[in-house]
């Protein structure tokens, strides 16, 4: 599996526990932000320990092959992440599919850099993986997700009632599919 891409103006990586201060710098940066959109699992999770732990099972179910994370850089400045894009739940060979996951640092939304992520790295997983099926679970309010998406090729497939935790409530969320041509 390809672990290091470049496309025209990013570098996505695969990161170790050794790219904790920078990941946590990450969340940190934008905490008001994600956590609207994501349940945060923990009262440490704003430490250095529960990065690298985070990390660390992260890495070992890549190497499983059963998810990836590419950190997102922009090629000249190769220290500081400005976003992620996560392939999670790859179910190989019957379903050949996965959900995906993205964020984006708040001073780099609207760059296009998440759709240069995702059109970079969805067909890596097609070729290498043979994943057919990528879907995204969008919370129906989140308005520029859903116009990505959109944009990327998806199509809404409906709404997943009460699917996922944020916040303490049970919150619906759209459910986005986009189809490769493996």
């Amino acid at each position: 599996m390809t672990f290091n891409l470049t496309t025209d103006n990013l570098c996505l990586k695969v990161l170790t526990s050794d790219s904790a201060s920078m990941v946590l710098d990450f969340y940190k940066r934008n905490r008001n932000i994600f956590e609207k959109y994501e349940p945060v699992i923990g009262d440490d999770f704003y430490t250095i320990e529960h990065q690298k732990k985070i990390l660390n099972f992260e890495y070992q179910n890549i190497m499983k092959l059963v998810m990836i994370r590419f950190w997102i850089f922009e090629k000249n400045n190769p220290n500081k992440i400005i976003g992620t894009v996560s392939y999670r739940n790859i179910v190989r060979p019957i379903y050949e599919s996965c959900t995906i996951g993205y964020k984006m640092d708040h001073e780099y939304i609207n760059r296009g850099y998440c759709s240069e992520a995702i059109k970079a790295t969805i067909p890596l997983l097609a070729k290498e993986l043979g994943i057919h099926r990528f879907e995204a679970l969008i919370l129906p309010d989140n308005a520029p997700s859903i116009h990505m998406v959109e944009k990327l090729g998806f199509n809404y497939e409906g709404i997943l009632r009460d699917k996922i935790i944020i916040g303490g409530k049970r919150l619906d969320h759209c459910m986005f599919a986009y189809l490769a041509n493996n």
